[in-house]
């Protein structure tokens, strides 16, 4: 047990391996291994397996560069550089190759200058992202544009990866780091990177061959495509990492890549067609014969398939042209048809708002003139003689004893009350009585205060309000709104001329009522009190709206209400067909007269387009609004829901008050004739274009099937052995199988 835990603490030995890896990462330090003269050194870049690059910047030109140093100058470091020089220096000339600038053959370490390619590595940029097919094309033909230039000048790359390919600040490919390369001539192995490696080339023994850079080709467009390279896996990487020397890894990548099922992720992806996807199988053919012979083969082979892509939306054109011009045809139409529509429903909505603007001011007409005969009822009632001599007399009395002598009156009959008290008495029940024989709406109360605002008399009789001071009333003073009842300002006086007050809740109803007063006079003409008529706004608007409601009232279809200017800001309803005494008390609505009729305000559009009618000039004019939205259609009641969505308005002033008449239809009810006919118009040419289509469809779809059978044709015609003697050249595309 001893043993087994003093051998748990031994250090573990490093294999050769490990340590040569070890000692070379400690001699990449955070700062260059030498300064050169003509450069600034900025930072590292990068390290390799051989070398580590810094950016500097050449002192003369600002130009930017990039270094590679080889920091331990023993004989393979010497050899890699001296044969990464020999083969840029010979592709110097090459743009798609990362050109060499300079060597320090005699520094310690030695190094080599290079262009700087901003963008830095492929392995980089495809760690941030799959690129498109389009984009992963374009870098590698521009990759086999520098492998053509390399091995036109005799100089095999042997280790083509995404860490090997550089791009520049438009992204274009250069190729880079040729320490494996070999000359054509050479007989030497070179070893590339796993998975990128033809299996062919993990051989100690292997010779340099074209096809090898080639099979590279596939693998780097495979992983720009996939997101990874062929054959790399979790299991194959352990399997690999696992084998014991160099050599056993080398055969088992070999047989990793000959034994597994072809690579082909590529197939699945989009926009990956069967000629890219054939392509990419040839170049990673196992078989070197297979494949293309090299990188001009590759670039001919994707020169072709661009071609004939760039004749499909010719072949597409001659079908797809008549279908689009039908399809055409549907905008045009959908425009044409939201545009008629449009019209039409202005049209209506404007006959409509017509209508009701002629009914809103019908109304205001009317409900004026019924202020009207009812503020010189009072006037007439006051300015009678003998009227006027009994109210200078009673107003010359102690309002207490006034007071008193109006509940001893409730108590007796008409012939023993005083004269004052008679000839009030009489004026109103005469006027009762014409009222209701006319059908009009009756008043709630007659009452009259002296010109202190104390309430003297009262029909009908009220012990709530007699004796009571009323001055901080609209009613009393005329000046507009109601002040708090502590709050009456110092200077209050009664009105001069007749009144119609501000809307307010009543005192003994606790209905909306309205005030109409007049100023009670002397025969010197001084105010000595005032008199006034009040009725419900309800019983005010009932016979107006009971001779202009149209339909059945039921549905909601029309509606009249009565709206009030507040301070010239507020806009709030006063009066509405749903705000029966029943409706505001109803436990639905969950709150009462004066604190629902505050929260009953219109909406800010409304209130925008009154306040422009109703300037503070006191210019006063027609509102109108294709879309309107009832406040009482906001309380949370399905009493109220009926009242909901969007309505047409139309407001008239009415003369001598702050009140707007509104008359309002349901929208959906005014433009339902318009609906109907674009739903039917609709269908019809909806209908009509879907048989076009149909058509057109079904005959490109046939003229599309025989060009494509007849290009299947051609081509199976063309690469027979009868008709293509380039079957068997060596270098020709038509050599693989694949190909067939």
């Amino acid at each position: 047990m001893r043993r087994s835990l003093v051998d748990a603490h031994d250090t573990e030995i490093q294999e050769e391996a490990s340590r040569e890896q070890s000692r070379r990462l400690s001699l990449h330090g955070s700062r260059p291994p030498v300064e050169i003269e003509g450069y600034s050194i900025i930072r590292q870049l990068g390290t390799g397996a051989y070398g580590v690059v810094w950016l500097a910047r050449e002192d003369r030109t600002g130009r930017m560069v990039a270094i590679k140093f080889y920091p331990h100058r023993r004989g393979l470091n010497w050899s890699m550089l001296s044969r990464e020089v020999e083969k840029l220096a010979a592709v110097y000339t090459s743009h798609n190759i990362v050109r060499l600038l300079d060597v320090g053959w005699n520094s310690d370490p030695p190094y080599f200058v290079m262009e700087y390619v901003e963008n830095g590595s492929l392995g980089n940029y495809l760690a941030r992202g799959v690129p498109t097919v389009d984009e992963s094309i374009r870098i590698i033909r521009e990759v086999c544009s520098a492998l053509v230039d390399a091995h036109g000048a005799g100089v095999l790359h042997c280790d083509l990866k995404p860490d090997n390919v550089l791009l520049d600040g438009q992204l274009h490919a250069r190729l880079c780091d040729f320490g494996q390369s070999r000359m054509s001539h050479e007989q030497s192995p070179a070893l590339g990177t796993l998975y990128y490696m033809a299996p062919e080339q993990a051989d100690l023994a292997a010779l340099p061959d074209a096809r090898w850079d080639v099979y590279a080709v596939g693998a780097l467009l495979y992983h720009m495509l996939t997101g990874d390279a062929p054959y790399r896996t979790e299991s194959n990487q352990k399997r690999l990492q696992a084998a014991p020397t160099l050599e056993q890894r080398l055969t088992d990548y070999r047989m990793l890549v000959t034994e597994s099922a072809p690579a082909s992720r590529h197939r699945s992806v989009r926009q990956v067609d069967a000629r890219l996807a054939e392509i990419i199988d040839r170049c990673l053919a196992r078989d070197p014969a297979e494949r293309f012979p090299n990188a001009q083969s590759v670039l001919d082979a994707l020169e072709v398939r661009e071609r004939q892509r760039a004749r499909r939306p010719l072949l597409i054109l001659g079908g797809v042209v008549p279908l689009i011009l039908t399809v055409a045809l549907i905008p045009i139409f959908v425009t044409a048809l939201a545009r008629n529509l449009k019209v039409t429903e202005e049209q209506i909505t404007q006959r409509a708002l017509e209508s009701d603007a002629l009914s809103a001011r019908l109304q205001a007409a009317a409900l004026e003139d019924e202020l009207n005969d009812r503020l010189e009822e009072l006037q007439t009632l006051i300015s009678g003689d003998e009227v006027r001599r009994e109210l200078e007399q009673l107003m010359q009395r102690p309002s207490d004893s006034v007071v008193s002598q109006m509940y001893d009156a409730a108590t007796v009959s008409m012939e023993a009350r005083p004269r004052w008290m008679q000839l009030l008495d009489s004026a109103w029940e005469r006027s009762n009585a014409l009222y209701q024989a006319r059908q009009r709406g009756l008043d709630t109360s007659w009452f009259l205060t002296d010109a202190r605002g104390t309430q003297l008399w009262r029909r009908e009789f009220s012990e709530r309000t007699l004796g009571d001071n009323f001055s901080w009333r609209d009613y009393f003073h005329g000046r507009g709104l109601d002040f708090p009842r502590d709050n009456v300002p110092e200077d209050i006086s009664p009105l001069s001329t007749p009144h119609v007050s501000v809307a307010y809740k009543s005192t003994t109803t606790d209905r909306q009522t309205v005030a109409l007063s007049v100023p009670v006079r002397n025969s010197a003409g001084e105010i000595i009190g005032v008199f006034a008529r009040t009725v419900h706004l309800g019983d005010l608007q009932a016979r107006l709206r009971g001779q202009m409601a149209t339909g059945d009232a039921a549905e909601v279809e029309r509606v009249i209400a009565l709206a009030e200017i507040r301070d010239g800001v507020q806009v709030r309803l006063l009066d509405h067909p749903s705000l029966t005494e029943e409706f505001v008390r109803s436990a639905e609505v969950n709150a009462r007269d004066e604190e629902l009729f505050q929260t009953l305000t219109l909406d800010a559009d409304a209130t925008t387009e009154i306040q422009r009618a109703n300037n503070p000039e006191g210019s006063r004019g027609e509102v109108r609004l294709n879309v309107y939205r009832d406040p009482i259609g906001r309380i949370n009641s399905p009493a109220a829901g009926r009242y909901s969505g969007e309505w047409l308005a139309a407001m008239a002033p009415v003369a001598q008050t702050g009140w707007m008449v509104i008359v309002q239809e349901r929208r959906s009810g005014v433009l339902q004739p318009v609906q109907t006919m674009a739903t039917r118009a609709s269908q019809q040419a909806w209908l009509a274009i879907v048989v076009a289509v149909s058509v057109v469809v079904s005959v490109w779809l046939f003229v599309w099937r025989a060009i494509t059978r007849a290009g299947r044709s051609a081509e199976s015609h063309a690469h027979s052995p009868a008709q293509n003697p380039r079957k068997n050249h060596p270098d020709g595309w038509e050599n693989s199988p694949r190909a067939q």
